[in-house]
């Protein structure tokens, strides 16, 4: 699967869009960076190093995906008295999706925000109904956002009737 990281400006999509785009068209499926002023190839290697000798991998569930083994971190057993979960006895909670909403959906590239039947009415960036419209990053945020303006583009009618 093409991957791009990219940055949250306008420009910055769009760049990482081309990206993807220019990925699919020539049948590649790799991880490129748009985003080079705050991500580097190799790295933050002293955050690296840090995070080496403080974590270790463990398996945890993301947001819309089951478990994915080693995806996670967790503190190695002798930084355990640090653990906030364990020092306070937080339980974890499974997470409620609420009902009519995509987001897991979304996050796993299998709907598109116009999919949803509660994306531009129940749920907009003033009452957001699930994560991906709360965030600014969220693909629902991203597409009520420019998916107006894409709309004005291909039907060529950008920039006229003083818009």
């Amino acid at each position: 699967m093409p991957q791009v990281i990219a940055g949250f400006e306008p420009l910055e999509v769009l760049l990482g869009l081309y990206m993807l785009v220019k990925q699919i068209v020539e049948g590649r499926a790799e991880v490129e960076n748009a985003y080079p002023r705050a991500v580097k190839s190799g790295g933050n290697p002293k955050a690296l190093r840090m995070m080496a000798e403080v974590f270790e991998p463990c398996d945890i569930v993301w947001r819309g995906f089951p478990s994915i083994p080693g995806s996670g971190l967790k503190l190695k057993p002798q930084f355990e008295k640090y653990d906030a979960l364990k020092k306070f006895n937080v339980k974890l909670v499974d997470r409620k999706v609420t009902t009519g909403c995509l987001c897991n959906q979304l996050l796993r590239g299998i709907k598109e925000p116009t999919d949803c039947r509660l994306f531009g009415k129940a749920c907009t960036p003033l009452k957001p109904v699930g994560a991906c419209m709360v965030s600014s990053e969220g693909a629902c945020r991203i597409w009520y956002t420019y998916g107006k303006a894409h709309k004005i583009v291909s039907t060529g009618q950008e920039g006229h009737k003083g818009h």
